[in-house]
């Protein structure tokens, strides 16, 4: 694809505890700038398959349930919630801005599919200064994007489960 055909797009690359009302202020301030399109790329933390891997893996609930084994199909199920908690934070923030973003899901090792995803258009890439301490960011720093970091600690919301 030439240069001259490539289509900018903002993309909001948001994880399971970003801050995503910041991540979405700072996307529209550039939206502002210059039309592009908007996506979330919610990237799931591969951190909960690693963990139902391990043997005698237990899930505390919150609701200070009794342990139950946390399986491989529970930890895509706790992927798929946070997700579609991400989805629908963002869903409301595009309602009140008139906006219809796409929405997009990617492991975090997917390094194929991110490389698809981001390598088809010029990209601005905004996303929480803590993910330039995750492996992903070595793969979006090579990639054709634009990285804009927002101020964000970590654990700016507690997660929805408690792993021992």
């Amino acid at each position: 694809m030439a240069k001259t055909e490539m289509k900018l797009r903002v993309v909001i690359a948001v994880t399971e505890t970003t801050p995503v009302t910041r991540l979405w202020k700072a996307a529209l301030q550039l939206l502002r700038e210059s039309p592009a399109d908007l996506v979330t790329l919610y990237v799931e933390d591969d951190r909960w398959h690693r963990v139902a891997s391990l043997p005698f893996t237990r899930e505390i609930l919150r609701s200070g349930g009794v342990p139950v084994e946390f399986t491989r199909q529970r930890a895509e199920q706790v992927s798929k919630e946070r997700a579609a908690r991400v989805q629908e934070v963002i869903s409301e923030l595009a309602a009140e801005a008139n906006l219809q973003p796409a929405f997009e899901v990617l492991s975090e090792s997917d390094a194929e599919r991110l490389r698809e995803f981001i390598g088809s258009h010029e990209n601005i890439l905004v996303a929480p200064s803590f993910i330039s301490t995750r492996p992903i960011f070595a793969m979006l720093a090579e990639l054709n994007c634009r990285i804009e970091l927002v101020e964000a600690d970590e654990e700016e919301e507690p997660p929805a489960y408690t792993l021992p």
